[in-house]
């Protein structure tokens, strides 16, 4: 993005550390963060959808995040008004908003996941905006551990206003009535990304230059090349493909151990808290001391320890009360984010230069089809192989995770990254 040309020292990018603050803030909300819970009591109580039926209402819900590689190729090669990023994130979020006030008026399925499915396209096409520019300057000044664990911090912090928001709408309105709330309320954050973009991201005109065209396809092509960067597409898929149990341990907390509506949204919520706390350490302690991979053989055993550890949840009789639920939510809520902010820093640190926009946009593309694909995979295996048994769930999960050491010694050694000294000396990080 032109215009953001830093000069000596950290003051120059504070604009950028607010505007990835509020724009991944708002991303949350933009990807029904906080219509979750009462739109899946909606289906659990009123459509009487099961555990695998909800988890791939919402799979569906991730396809614009898919091809997100397509965003990048058509804001990279295509300036729209004259601008590569600034008119797609003002469209694009004002087309999210509209979507999310049309779902207030409607109850049926079709148009539910219709409307969302057009909040899901808007929101995903400006993140990827969002995302090249943190890769480049990222890449550019040796900061790009920082911007993504400040991304995620203020991910987060959302996260816990809308769990705990969510659950206290499920809780307190009548069933049809919390989601459309909740919807309304969602649609005034792109809005905001609109008016923080219209102000903030100050990006000079671009036009299409057949010199550039070249030479944003020869850095495309190397990297299609690349066997390094296939190393990481395949790890990062195996790392995400691990039988999720997210929607069955909703159901469990619900029919089995017979938490309230609301205290789910403060469990939740607990966990983003956490999870702030967990970019928070990694962004101060972890990222520039210990190299990825070492990070990724802590995130893996951790990991596993963490999964199985969901096994005290188990028995209501027993161990499986609200302190071990709030226990297990912190505890796991660190660490789950050191490990997602350590796998996306694996995808950050091997994208090409040129076509760092595009190829982490792939990069995601895989982490989130993967994951989601895990989510629908374990919530089928809940359903209809476990007859709705959490215990072998969680194991087959803790085994997918295990299997993922192995893959560790492949992956290549993370790039040296550029200190704040040799950034002066080269006067500029253009972006």
């Amino acid at each position: 993005m032109n215009g953001s040309t830093p000069t000596k020292g950290a003051k120059p990018f504070s604009w950028l550390v607010i505007f990835f603050g509020v724009a991944y803030f708002c991303q949350h909300f933009g990807q029904a963060g906080l219509i979750n819970q009462p739109l899946t009591f909606y289906f659990k109580e009123v459509l009487h959808y099961g555990a695998d039926q909800i988890a791939t209402f919402f799979a569906i819900l991730t396809i614009p995040w898919m091809i997100k590689p397509a965003y990048g190729l058509i804001c990279d090669y295509f300036p729209l008004f004259g601008y590569r990023r600034k008119s797609y994130l003002l469209i694009l979020n004002l087309a999210a908003a509209c979507g999310f006030f049309a779902i207030s008026g409607f109850s049926d399925t079709a148009t539910i996941r219709m409307a969302l499915l057009l909040t899901a396209f808007g929101t995903a096409f400006s993140d990827v905006a969002i995302d090249g520019l943190m890769v480049e300057l990222g890449k550019s000044t040796g900061r790009t551990a920082q911007f993504q664990s400040m991304q995620w911090l203020w991910f987060n912090v959302a996260m816990v206003i809308s769990s705990l928001a969510g659950g206290l709408f499920t809780q307190y309105l009548p069933v049809a009535s919390a989601y459309r709330v909740a919807a309304i309320i969602t649609a005034v954050f792109p809005l905001c990304v609109v008016v923080a973009t219209w102000f903030w991201v100050k990006e000079k005109k671009s036009k299409m230059e057949l010199a550039g065209l070249k030479s944003t396809t020869m850095s495309l092509w190397q990297a299609l090349k690349s066997r390094t960067l296939w190393i990481v597409v395949a790890f990062i898929a195996f790392w995400q493909f691990s039988p999720s149990f997210g929607t069955p341990m909703y159901i469990h907390q619900t029919d089995t151990l017979k938490f309230s509506q609301g205290f789910i949204g403060i469990l939740n919520a607990l966990g983003s808290c956490a999870a702030v706390v967990g970019a928070l350490c990694f962004n101060r302690f972890l990222a520039d001391k210990y190299s990825t991979k070492t990070l990724l053989y802590w995130s893996a055993g951790t990991g596993v320890i963490g999964t199985l550890a969901y096994m005290l949840m188990l028995d209501p009789a027993t161990t499986a009360g609200p302190v071990t639920a709030i226990t297990l939510n912190l505890v796991f809520g660190i660490v789950g984010q050191i490990s997602m902010l350590t796998t996306l820093n694996l995808a950050a640190e091997n994208c090409p230069k040129h076509v760092e926009a595009l190829t982490f946009a792939c990069l995601m593309s895989v982490f989130n089809l993967s994951a989601q694909g895990s989510s629908i995979f374990g919530s089928y295996l809940f359903e209809h192989v476990f007859a709705k048994s959490m215990f072998p769930l969680i194991i087959v999960s803790a085994v997918f995770t295990l299997a993922c050491i192995p893959l560790i010694p492949l992956l290549p050694v993370t790039p040296k990254k550029v200190d704040d000294e040799e950034v002066k000396e080269d006067g500029e990080a253009k972006s």
